[in-house]
């Protein structure tokens, strides 16, 4: 009986260190981060953030974000200047076209003078023929020619032919304001009707053909004036009273007419 009761008794000690043991052993608790300790204890355990590394990261794709930004800045300025550019030699080759027509046709329209002049014995055509071939671009009538007024229409068609188109206009207002019943208002009119066309001034444009087609029938800018005056329409919208003037150009043999011609094959 005494040795169970002692092996009872060294039994019980080793279930007591076993239990001590085993809640010593037991693992940490974390709870809304408190660590409960062992013996019921809590200590706060401190989490690092990083936030230093995402500062660092987000600084840096700001960084590669402005330098993107820049350079394609960079790249639609340079585009922005070759268009500008592309469109300043366009206006000029316009203009230089206009011109250089203008020239062939007033040559057509001397020679096919000559010719006339040549079968008649008549002083006065002999006179309006060699008038007609003092100023380019001008239709010119027989008499003295007013050398101011001559003067002021050559600076215009002058300026014209240099390419400043800006200036060129303002020179064949100037002239048109000075002598609105000159002898080459008619001409100026006309070229102010193709600047305004290049500047996509087609009100302005329109008037301006209007003015030769009404008021200087007889003009040899009239026809020229006419297939203009019918293109504006068209760009305008006025298809009807495009086709009405236009039929009316291409049913002459003119350059003109032809022009005329293939515009309304082209566009109607």
């Amino acid at each position: 009986m005494k040795w169970n009761a002692g092996l009872i008794a060294v039994a019980s000690l080793v279930l007591v260190f076993l239990a001590l043991t085993a809640r010593a052993a037991a693992p940490v608790a974390e709870i809304g981060g408190a660590t409960v300790m062992p013996g019921g204890g809590q200590a706060q355990v401190a989490k690092a953030a990083p936030q230093s590394s995402t500062a660092g990261t987000a600084s840096m794709d700001t960084y590669y974000l402005l330098q993107s930004l820049r350079d394609e800045l960079r790249v639609l300025r340079g585009m922005v200047e070759e268009q500008g550019n592309t469109i300043r030699l366009l206006k000029q080759r316009q203009v230089d076209d206009y011109i250089d027509l203008d020239r062939r046709l007033s040559g057509v329209a001397a020679a096919g003078g000559s010719s006339a002049a040549g079968k008649s014995s008549t002083g006065p055509a002999n006179s309006a023929i060699k008038a007609n071939t003092r100023t380019p671009g001008v239709s010119s009538r027989p008499g003295n020619v007013d050398d101011a007024e001559k003067a002021a229409y050559d600076k215009a068609y002058g300026v014209l032919k240099s390419g400043e188109v800006g200036a060129a206009k303002q020179s064949f207002k100037a002239y048109i304001a000075k002598y609105p019943k000159g002898r080459y208002v008619a001409n100026g009119q006309y070229w102010l009707g193709e600047i305004y066309m290049l500047d996509n001034q087609l009100k302005e444009a329109g008037e301006a053909f209007s003015i030769i087609v009404e008021q200087y029938p007889a003009h040899r800018k009239m026809l020229d004036a006419s297939f203009k005056l019918g293109k504006v329409y068209h760009l305008q919208g006025k298809d009807e009273k495009a086709k009405v003037i236009l039929n009316r150009v291409a049913a002459t043999k003119s350059s003109a007419g032809k022009l005329a011609r293939n515009y309304l094959k082209a566009n109607f």
